[in-house]
């Protein structure tokens, strides 16, 4: 880097993330409860209340087999859920990778499969890093 450019503090860190990649780390945070469900993930574009255009991912959960309470207990500890949104356990997850300062600014797919951008705040992003 230049002696210039040591001297300014940017503003956004941008991240590109797979949608596979995603799915890895959620597959990763579900720990040994992994074995108990199928994991699929999407994403899906909504307006909120200004009418903006707002990226959510979803992560939905199915069971492989009926679960048993012991069973269930281990996924919801994963803090998961088969019970819930799947866009809430998208969140969940984002959450646990970026921290809660984080914005999906895109979503793209392109031939190797679909990807988000994702924008933190540099400031939050030297924190989440300590």
């Amino acid at each position: 880097m230049s002696q210039y450019l040591n001297r300014i503090e940017p503003e956004d860190v941008r991240f590109l993330m797979d949608v596979s990649e995603f799915k890895e780390f959620v597959l990763e945070m579900l720990g040994d409860a992994r074995e108990l469900v199928q994991v699929k993930v999407d994403y899906d574009h909504l307006e909120d209340q200004t009418g903006a255009t707002m990226i959510r991912p979803m992560v939905k959960l199915e069971e492989i087999s009926r679960l048993n309470e012991e069973q269930r207990h281990l996924l919801l500890s994963s803090g998961f859920s088969i019970d819930r949104e799947p866009f809430d356990n998208g969140d969940y997850a984002m959450e646990q990778i970026f921290g809660q300062e984080y914005t999906i600014a895109h979503a793209s797919e392109d031939q190797d499969g679909a990807f988000f951008t994702i924008e933190m705040p540099y400031r939050f992003y030297i924190n989440e890093k300590e």
